[in-house]
């Protein structure tokens, strides 16, 4: 074997131990979430999710190193599979009124699909008023996702069928903070929860409030 060769064999050897590595720690994550969504964030181990895994109890620790930076690592792992869901239902344009709509019902479908990851993702929001670990990762998802409503309603705004008037930022946090309630209250009393007509309820609350052609004024910049 010449030097090329070898080169080329050392460097296809690195770049198979870089995926095996990735997809370890994606595994680890999964079953963290898995753990976390039925047990909570105080009732398992870095050794139990390398178990769960299918791995040895010690690589976690090796990955991850401790606790803190695997319950941060799933943080942010909830938070690419929320953002990725919605590219997938939205696309890379806000449109306004019309990409605020499939935001809430990619939300609302993943009661149906990702159940577990809901569970894990309000685990974790609750989690991060007592966990300094978790704090971060938690203030970065939830500006992102208010940044992402408001630019929906900034752009909706330009388009002319949002009102000029309305507080984009305000309505970001409220938007979001009501379809998390909604969801969260279904996690824990689903049989009390109307998901369908809740939905609709929120839709109706942000047309008749924000779109061009209603008359109502609740969100409104003051003058």
């Amino acid at each position: 074997m010449n030097a090329t060769e070898a080169k080329a064999v050392a460097t296809r050897q690195r770049r198979t131990q870089a995926e095996r590595r990735e997809e370890a720690e994606r595994l680890i994550l999964d079953a963290a979430i898995r753990i976390v969504a039925e047990k909570g964030l105080d009732a398992f181990t870095l050794a139990d999710a390398g178990e769960a895994a299918g791995y040895s109890r010690g690589l976690p620790a090796h990955y991850f190193r401790s606790k803190a930076e695997l319950l941060s690592a799933i943080t942010n792992y909830i938070r690419e599979w929320f953002f990725a869901g919605l590219r997938a239902r939205v696309g890379n344009q806000h449109r306004g009124l019309s990409s605020l709509i499939a935001g809430i019902d990619f939300y609302f479908d993943a009661c149906g699909a990702d159940r577990t990851m809901l569970l894990a993702l309000h685990t974790v929001l609750a989690g991060a008023l007592h966990k300094p670990a978790l704090a971060d990762a938690v203030a970065r998802l939830n500006r992102e996702s208010a940044e992402a409503i408001e630019v929906a309603i900034l752009n909706g705004i330009a388009s002319g069928e949002i009102h000029r008037d309305i507080d984009a930022k305000a309505w970001s946090v409220l938007l979001l903070a009501s379809v998390r309630g909604v969801i969260a209250q279904w996690l824990i009393d689903p049989g009390h929860v109307d998901l369908p007509s809740l939905r609709d309820g929120v839709v109706a609350s942000l047309k008749g409030n924000l779109a061009i052609g209603t008359g109502r004024a609740f969100g409104r910049k003051s003058k």
